[in-house]
């Protein structure tokens, strides 16, 4: 913990990725484009994955800069996006 809040470690980005390898298991494959948004749940887990990728792209920023602390942050947003996009996808076939 650091000011309260809980440090991002790698057991945190393995419990993200068992969740990711879990969904995809379930999932059809993907077969090319995909319109994002098809319903409400659809769009609003879309919506977080665009700003998830958005911290992501700034916090790369601060990577480049050699003023990230945990680099680990970069790894789990990452993977939380992918997670957001397969909640998204499966949200759209219910």
């Amino acid at each position: 913990m650091k000011d309260g809040f809980a440090l991002v470690t790698p057991d945190l980005t393995s419990k993200l990725d068992a969740l990711v390898t879990d969904i995809e298991a379930r999932q059809p494959p993907s077969k090319g484009w995909v319109m994002p948004g098809t319903n409400l749940h659809a769009a609003a887990l879309d919506l977080a994955r665009t700003t998830c990728r958005r911290a992501e792209r700034r916090i790369c920023a601060l990577q480049e800069n050699a003023q990230l602390a945990n680099p680990e942050i970069l790894i789990y947003l990452n993977r939380l996006s992918d997670l957001l996009w397969l909640l998204a996808r499966e949200a759209e076939q219910s």
